[in-house]
């Protein structure tokens, strides 16, 4: 409840913020699509992507004199790594086993402070952007490697840099088309060393230490509204 109330906080101050401006507005909207996550996984058996999907909503403030603009954006994105296992037999058993997919999910919910530029590009606006983002883990799913669930940071934080295009269908909503990357600097996963039964061979081994990072891939699509503020004069 207290991740909600301080999201509507930065949204009502962009808000108002935009209202101050001289004959100006603010934007809003929506986006969705797919996420392209991975991690870097200590000893781990590879590194593979893992394939899930995000959503966000966005405030932004409107110049008419400027083409750059503050947003307060906030969003649920599902992140994390899969690596595929083929069928094979085990080496120190000999018996075979069936092919698997090891996956490491976090959901996430996120908010991002941050600044755009635009450039017109024929008709179309297109922009790029930079924020700083933190979030919070909502629930994670390990598989294989429950023995990790202990060194999960509920907060993480890190950049999202991003670029697009804005094709207008008329003078108050757009259509978007959104590209983006978002490493995280701070750790998703942290566990020291310790000793484990791998499942598999039946003994005991030394797992190594993990400082799992999330980096994400994001395209979205969604739809830009305007705000106009018209200031009518009395006199």
């Amino acid at each position: 409840m207290m991740k909600l109330q301080y999201f509507l906080y930065v949204l009502l101050l962009c808000m108002v913020c935009a209202e101050g401006l001289h004959g100006q507005g603010y934007a809003f909207g929506l986006k969705v699509g797919p996420t392209l996550g991975t991690q870097r996984l200590e000893g781990g058996v590879g590194n593979s992507a893992l394939l899930q999907y995000h959503g966000a909503v966005f405030i932004e403030t409107v110049s008419e004199e400027s083409t750059s603009s503050l947003f307060a954006e906030a969003g649920y994105h599902i992140k994390g790594r899969s690596e595929r296992i083929r069928s094979g037999i085990n080496f120190f058993t000999g018996n075979p086993y069936d092919s698997y997919n090891l996956q490491m999910k976090f959901h996430n919910v996120s908010l991002s402070l941050g600044g755009k530029q635009r450039f017109l590009t024929g008709a179309l606006n297109a922009y790029y952007s930079m924020a700083l983002r933190t979030e919070y883990n909502l629930k994670h799913e390990l598989d294989f490697y429950q023995g990790l669930s202990a060194g999960v940071n509920k907060f993480v934080y890190g950049i999202t840099l991003g670029g697009g295009f804005e094709f207008p269908f008329g003078e108050f909503v757009s259509g978007i088309l959104d590209f983006r990357v978002s490493p995280d600097i701070s750790r998703q996963i942290f566990v020291p060393p310790f000793q484990w039964i791998n499942p598999i061979t039946g003994s005991e081994q030394i797992f190594r230490e993990q400082s799992v990072r999330n980096i994400a891939l994001e395209v979205s699509v969604g739809f830009r509204f305007l705000h106009k503020i018209i200031y009518v004069d009395d006199y």
